[in-house]
């Protein structure tokens, strides 16, 4: 019988894709949801079960779940995770007690492991392909409150004895993500006849599909597994070549405004995951090339500019 998986964050772009992956192949799945979530991602998507929670903390949560008797608790909920977010002060004081709760509560239900989705902010700048021993030095709120969740929520596993796994999650893309990020915004500009306006691009960045990630995480929740993993493409690419590969999907033969946009003062020019661990571990690797997953977020950017 295939593991029953509990979930939260599953409105968001990476939680949605895992619990499409999950609804794929039959897997029993249980979705912690808010009451004011939105849950336009999940739509179409059938096969799962919702509990609505309105504290990780509560013990009428805890009575519940135990009821559904899962066994892998994933765990994507995070607040404030665009730009201009990652320096708010929840990103300590709400993000990091969340994920602890999030793993009392995995405990407390009686699920074998538990897994976290951590961020590459943790590493900081280090402009380097990066395996899990890197040096961690995060530049922001966000990185930092990922760093100390992923340590508390892990230690809080061993304590418990059941397994726990923390997943450093670097850039993905794909249908359905935040209008604003960079690859959706590129396409909405090269699809309204504007020149997007972009920094000289120099960056070799690590992008992996968001269904590719979602293969990834549900690969890992086995039951058994601990330990951080990288999760990325494990390749870097010059952000030129993703843009022109945009452009070509598209159609467009508007040049982008390269140097409109100054880098930051901490931009990270070289971004690579190093995914051996990962691949050891489950045996999972990326599937989709990059033509096919500009393709198939082009024709979400159109349909979502026809709506």
């Amino acid at each position: 019988m295939p593991p029953h998986i509990v979930i939260t964050g599953a409105t968001g772009f990476i939680g949605s894709a895992i619990v499409r992956e999950l609804a794929l192949r039959g897997t029993p799945t249980t979705i912690l949801l808010r009451p004011d979530s939105d849950t336009g991602r999940l739509r179409g998507i059938k096969g799962f079960e919702t509990l609505h929670y309105s504290d990780l903390s509560d013990a009428a949560t805890a009575d519940s779940l135990r009821q559904r008797k899962p066994d892998v608790f994933i765990h994507c909920a995070w607040r404030g995770v665009g730009g201009r977010d990652r320096n708010e002060s929840y990103q300590i004081t709400g993000n990091v007690p969340a994920a602890i709760h999030a793993a009392t509560l995995a405990a407390d239900a009686g699920c074998a492991q538990w897994i976290g989705l951590g961020s590459q902010a943790e590493y900081g700048n280090l402009n380097q392909r990066i395996n899990e021993d890197a040096a961690l030095r995060p530049t922001t709120l966000y990185g930092k409150a990922k760093l100390a969740a992923g340590i508390a929520a892990l230690a809080l596993c061993e304590a418990r004895q059941i397994s726990g796994a923390w997943m450093r999650v670097f850039s993905t893309y794909g249908p359905g993500d935040a209008a604003h990020w960079f690859i959706p915004y590129v396409i909405q500009e090269f699809l309204a006849g504007r020149a997007p306006e972009l920094t000289n691009c120099e960056q070799m960045w690590d992008y992996l599909y968001v269904g590719d990630a979602a293969r990834a995480v549900v690969a890992l929740a086995d039951g058994r597994t601990s330990g951080v993993f990288n999760l990325g493409s494990g390749t870097a690419r010059p952000l030129k070549t993703i843009i022109e590969t945009i452009k070509g999907q598209t159609g467009s033969d508007i040049e982008p405004r390269y140097g409109a946009v100054a880098y930051r003062p901490d931009q990270v020019m070289h971004l690579e995951a190093d995914i051996s661990r990962l691949h050891s571990a489950t045996g999972w690797q990326p599937i989709t090339e990059l033509d096919d997953g500009i393709r198939a977020t082009v024709a979400f950017e159109k349909t979502r500019q026809a709506a």
